[in-house]
């Protein structure tokens, strides 16, 4: 049995390593969605600058904002974003009081599809309201926070305990081309957000209110901007000690909850980076920077596979790292039973994509995605964001218009930064790194066994 032993310093370190990394695995979701919350409900920045109108969805709490097209590259709030959807999106506290949700009719709008997500400050996807979900000819819902109470005027309607009383609402909606808005909007009016009889508005949470620095993801400082780790770790667990204040977890997370406090994480709007002994501050700095570095390679250990099919989006429970990792590639992801959602970063032969060569990507005749709402192929740069291109498409799916099929009902999408003779069926692509995100609404039964094809690759430009 060794005898080996560790100072006092090195025990404090070696403390600080282990909560510091597990505090940011665990933590990361929930100072991004306060991140984003503060980022969007600004009251002086209600646009990005240098964003077009509607661009953005950027509006004050506890109210919608209708982005009235689809994203685009000038989107850049939310990473990953779709674009074959109308997002409306709201920053909701219930600690202000309950609110009253109505979900449109789906009759009205010939069985366009749409879903009202609701996430609570963890990112987890804890409802999803829509034709499956509610009335065909349409309801209300009362959104109630934890310890939260009915008023006695919305009694009878259809109740929602939301886990966190911060809630972020994400509405999407099937679009199609510029033609299709219009009645992709009217379905969007058709939801309303309101304050419950007897309250009112009310201030921004106190962890949005005191975000410690430029509302920027810890991890993009870190290996998108070159922030050094030791410099962004003290920002990091001062936002994530004033949002555990307000959102303390489950039940479950409890005894882990705990231990960060044994590390000097504790949850509180007085939390003092400065107060804590140096040795344990190095040890929280360098567990910071190991838990950026795990949550960016998870799955680079594992062989590289043409499609990765993300196994659990949405609601994750215990599975803290996959949180964590989701939150990085695409904060605000559906839960499965609503959406798929499968990663392409290598071509057939395992090789990183890259716009220096020309790809296709061919679905056999009667062998396209299992959907029963509908699927797209996005491209997305190496920055996480929409890639722009003169041609303007930055998806193709099932509703993109004009298509060509070959003569054996195969479809063959072309990808790639040069154009191909024919451009119908070509998806644009950086002229270096990129990837690509294939997304499944109503996923059938078996679409896990479904194998997605392979991109093959032409032989590399000059």
């Amino acid at each position: 049995m060794s005898n080996a032993t560790l100072s006092p310093a090195a025990a404090q370190r070696a403390l600080g390593q282990a909560v510091g990394l597990s505090a940011f695995v665990y933590g990361y979701p929930l100072t991004e969605t306060y991140r984003t919350c503060r980022l969007q409900t600004q009251p002086d920045a209600t646009r990005r600058p240098g964003a077009s109108a509607g661009s953005d969805g950027r509006a004050p709490l506890d109210t919608l904002h209708h982005s009235p097209r689809p994203s685009t590259d000038e989107d850049r709030d939310i990473v990953t974003p779709a674009n074959d959807l109308l997002y409306t999106t709201a920053w909701i506290h219930l600690a202000n009081g309950p609110r009253v949700l109505t979900v449109p009719s789906a009759a009205a709008h010939a069985g366009r599809y749409f879903v009202l997500a609701l996430y609570d400050a963890y990112t987890e996807n804890f409802e999803n309201l829509g034709p499956r979900t509610c009335a065909a000819e349409g309801e209300k819902v009362v959104l109630v926070g934890p310890g939260g109470h009915v008023p006695e005027a919305l009694r009878g309607l259809r109740v929602v305990q939301c886990p966190t009383d911060l809630v972020w609402l994400i509405g999407r909606i099937l679009v199609g081309d510029e033609p299709d808005w219009p009645a992709a909007r009217a379905l969007q009016a058709g939801i309303a957000l309101a304050a419950a009889p007897g309250t009112q508005a009310g201030a921004r949470p106190a962890a949005v209110e005191q975000w410690v620095g430029e509302p920027v993801d810890a991890m993009a400082a870190v290996l998108e901007n070159g922030e050094e780790a030791a410099e962004v770790a003290p920002r990091f667990f001062a936002n994530f000690c004033h949002a555990l204040a307000e959102a303390p977890g489950r039940t479950e997370d409890s005894g882990l909850v705990a231990w960060f406090g044994q590390g000097g994480l504790a949850a509180g709007s007085a939390f003092a980076w400065d107060a804590i002994d140096a040795d344990l501050r190095a040890g929280l700095a360098e567990g910071f920077a190991q838990g950026v570095a795990l949550v960016a390679s998870m799955g680079r250990n594992r062989p590289p596979r043409p499609w990765l099919v993300a196994s659990a989006t949405g609601r994750y429970g215990s599975h803290y790292l996959a949180r964590a990792r989701t939150a990085y590639l695409g904060l605000g992801a559906l839960a499965t039973h609503e959406a798929i959602y499968a990663a392409s970063h290598v071509d057939a032969d395992k090789a990183p994509l890259d716009g220096a060569r020309n790809y296709t990507l061919r679905f056999e005749a009667g062998d396209l995605p299992p959907v029963d709402a509908f699927w797209s192929v996005t491209m997305y740069a190496a920055d996480r964001f929409l890639y722009p291109n003169e041609m303007r498409r930055h998806a193709i799916g099932d509703r993109t218009p004009g298509l060509r099929h070959e003569a054996d009902g195969s479809l063959v999408i072309d990808i790639g930064h040069r154009a191909p003779a024919s451009t119908s069926n070509w998806l644009p692509a950086p002229a270096g790194g990129f990837y690509l995100i294939l997304r499944m609404y109503h996923p059938r039964e078996g679409v896990r066994t479904w194998r997605i094809p392979a991109l093959h690759a032409a032989k590399a430009r000059p």
